[in-house]
């Protein structure tokens, strides 16, 4: 390690987000390149900086920065340039000097401790003084404050991340409550905040840890599909994950449901509404673990909790209020789509165009070839032949390409729609709706219960809202069941469309589709066809077969683009055949290591220019820009691009999304990313791929499930080709049934018909 003390002379580059700089430190003797995490530096600071030298091929010699300390300069020359540098605001060249020569030395005491002596100098009057104490206290603050976090292990990204989101005080506040971290600042989990506490001593048994616990297991359980957790499960995982009694767990539930930070209701058929916290005191939190009831009490996180409300709500105002629109004569409408499309509609067809246009919220369900985009092609000519203003919308980038393609006209991502505005705010909301007097939605079994909260605040009462997805596709990657509570509740009309009609003739993929559905084994290797099945028994087996397949026979066979027009599909990450081992072969085959790629190691990843990536979750503070120049923020879980470059100087990853989005990472979020050459059956859904490899092995009941298979296959428009063992494909077909999801939305569809039926008069 060296050593060296100086002054910063240069900035060349600084990172306001993580603190990474590069700069020049001259010293007594010499000057010398800086690299590396030195937050709040300015021009004229001393520094002390320990480091190790590399000699960078491009930069010469630099030092990479491993500590660093702020040096109060000493002597009158370095507090001159210090203060003359234009890091204290109010104090420039001109004032500086006065500064030393009033007080010398002392100067930057007399700022610190006596600063209304500084009110003797010429030109500095009372609000200069305040500007001058308020930046010179944020100087030394933000610094103490670094050190502080770093203290506790915590990374200065996330010591800069504490500081935007609770400011200075966040000591005092991490004093008193560490687990404050994971509740208010994003980035910081449960994990990280306990390991914190427990370096400072607080009790295992306290209430904050086990609210927090509480929060992390609600959370965790969200992100597996669920919008609430029966208290008596919820009690028993907080107990065990924190090592803490049962009954604790109860009692702190009902605090947390006092104050808000979750909500309790009781489940009854039918019939939903907020827990009596007097009844919880009996019925939940008497001595000793959760009782025999606590099965019927669900415990929300509150954004859950008012999500489910307020979709419910919002669909039964939309069916219950709408005008509907009627067309002149639609037997004549019909007749007039059919010549101009050169078609004929089946009845079932009709029917779903005549109702879609009369209701206030009409669903559309179907598998593939069943015609869901004919119906919509009909419906838009019904409503334009109106002077209907519609939007169409769908929730990812490719899914809404998939959605203008098939409908020439222009789609947007709901997101775009609702004109994101960063960190869960949008600016089409309930004041501001969105300008349309028609939604229409597709791939709507992806559409969570947040989102769709978000989506129905922003549609004016009144506006006809269609909903069109694959209701045997997988739920939504986020929380809730949304396509499924809305059908199984009755409460808003909806077809459900079962014959194919779009190249039957042709398609096994299409059969097939349909085939597996109904629990029937599909049809494989005919010749010339699209649906091909390589029998392989040993996972090292399927893999070379993959391989193969990949790197060279469908682009000689198909000219297939192994990059872009393939995609291989598993239905599990870590297996001798998941998504991890997937990766690594296929990324030595088709992004080989090179002297001109540039490649890093994050974790157990190594990045490298020209690697097909997959962001893993919601960020809404990344920003992106287009070649030509438009400007957003928000990469969402499962959008799938490629690394345009490495930087190791700026610590920067540029990430093209859906050929037209530009990302740029810095290093601490990169950890967002992984590889997706090959990607969960999960991560697929609203994709379309011209070809999809499947390997087909044995896994945990839960991933052998037939609507995993059905997905996997439906986003295939070109070719399937599943590779492995015929009888792991038939136990995917024979098991039907799904991992049920802990969902209120449909009581709360059901409660709002029963009660529709009631002021009816309906019996």
């Amino acid at each position: 390690m060296e050593t060296y003390i100086g002054i910063i002379d240069e900035i060349i580059y600084y990172n306001d987000d993580n603190g990474y700089a590069v700069a020049v430190l001259t010293t007594e003797d010499d000057s010398i390149s800086i690299k590396g995490i030195m937050p709040f530096i300015n021009y004229g600071d001393q520094l002390k900086v320990v480091g190790e030298l590399d000699d960078h091929a491009q930069y010469g010699m630099q030092l990479k920065v491993k500590y660093v300390e702020h040096v109060k300069p000493t002597d009158e020359a370095s507090l001159h340039r210090y203060l003359a540098s234009g890091v204290i605001k109010g104090i420039g060249e001109a004032t500086a000097q006065l500064l030393i020569e009033a007080f010398g030395k002392d100067v930057l005491d007399v700022i610190q401790y006596t600063p209304e002596k500084l009110l003797s100098i010429s030109g500095i009057g009372p609000k200069k003084l305040e500007q001058i104490i308020e930046s010179y206290r944020e100087q030394y603050e933000l610094r103490d404050f670094i050190i502080y976090f770093q203290n506790l292990n915590l990374s200065v990204a996330n010591a800069m991340r504490i500081y935007r989101q609770l400011g200075y005080e966040a000591m005092q506040m991490v004093e008193r409550n560490p687990y404050i971290l994971a509740e208010t600042v994003s980035g910081i989990g449960f994990k990280v905040a306990d390991r914190i506490a427990e370096g400072m001593g607080i009790d295992r048994h306290s209430p904050y840890r086990i609210k927090a616990g509480i929060q992390y297991v609600l959370q965790q359980f969200a992100s597996e599909g669920h919008t609430y957790m029966p208290l008596d499960m919820l009690a028993k995982r907080v107990a065990m994950t924190l090592q803490v009694v049962e009954s604790d767990v109860a009692i702190i539930v009902r605090d947390a449901a006092m104050g808000g930070a979750v909500f309790l209701e009781t489940q009854d058929e039918y019939s939903q509404g907020d827990l009596d916290l007097g009844m919880v005191d009996q019925a939940v939190l008497s001595e000793g673990s959760a009782t025999g009831a606590d099965h019927l009490i669900r415990v929300f996180l509150p954004a859950y909790y008012y999500a489910e409300q307020h979709v419910a709500e919002k669909l039964y105002q939309l069916v219950s209020e709408v005008q509907p629109l009627t067309l002149d004569n639609f037997d004549t409408f019909i007749e007039r789509f059919e010549r101009d499309k050169g078609i004929a509609l089946g009845d079932k067809q009709k029917q779903a165009i005549e109702r879609a246009v009369a209701s206030g919220v009409f669903t559309i369900t179907g598998g593939p070839g069943t015609g869901k985009t004919t119906i919509i092609n009909a419906v838009l000519e019904a409503y334009e032949s109106q002077d209907k203003r519609i939007a169409l919308m769908a929730p990812t980038g490719r899914a809404a390409k998939r959605m203008t393609e098939a409908t020439r006209r222009e789609a947007k991502t709901i997101h775009r729609v609702l004109e994101f505005q960063g960190e869960f705010e949008f600016a089409r909301n309930e004041t501001n709706p969105i300008e349309a007097d028609v939604i229409i939605v597709d791939e709507i079994s992806m559409v969570d219960i947040i989102l769709m909260y978000r989506l129905l605040d922003a549609i004016s009462a009144g506006a006809h809202l269609i909903l069109v997805g694959d209701a045997d596709q997988l739920p939504s990657v986020g929380a809730g069941r949304v396509l499924d509570d809305i059908l199984r509740s009755g409460l808003i009309p909806f077809i459900a469309l079962d014959e194919i009609y779009r190249q039957a003739d042709t398609s096994l993929i299409t059969v097939n589709a349909h085939r597996i559905n109904h629990g029937e084994m599909p049809l494989l290797n005919q010749k010339d066809k699209d649906f091909f099945f390589i029998g392989r028994s040993k996972p090292a087996l399927i893999l070379n077969e993959l391989e193969a397949l990949v790197s060279t026979r469908l682009k000689d066979y198909y000219g297939l683009s192994p990059l872009e027009d393939i995609q291989v599909l598993a239905p599990m990450k870590n297996s001798p055949i998941g998504v991890t081992a997937l990766n690594t072969m296929l990324q030595k085959i088709l992004n080989p290591e090179t002297k001109q790629k540039t490649q890093h190691q994050f974790g157990n990843m190594m990045l490298r220019e020209g690697d097909k990536v997959m962001q893993t979750r919601n960020n809404y503070n990344l920003e992106w820009t287009t070649a030509d120049g438009e400007e957003g923020q928000g990469v969402f879980n499962g959008d799938i691009g490629f690394v345009q470059t490495i930087d190791l100087d700026t610590r920067t990853v540029a990430v093209l999304f859906d050929g037209e989005r530009e990302v740029v990472y810095d290093f601490p979020v990169v950890d967002e990313l992984i590889h997706a050459y090959a990607i969960t059956v999960h991560k697929s859904q609203g994709s379309e791929f011209r070809a999809v490899l499947m390997p087909m092995g044995f896994a945990p009941p839960m991933l052998m499930s037939r609507n995993i298979l059905y997905t996997a296959i439906t986003r295939a428009r070109d070719l399937v080709i599943l590779v492995g063992d015929k009888r792991a494909m038939g136990e995917m077909i024979q098991r039907d049934q799904e991992l049920n999801r802990c969902s209120g939305l449909y009581d709360r569809l059901m409660r709002l018909k029963l009660l529709s039926k009631g002021m009816n008069g309906d019996h």
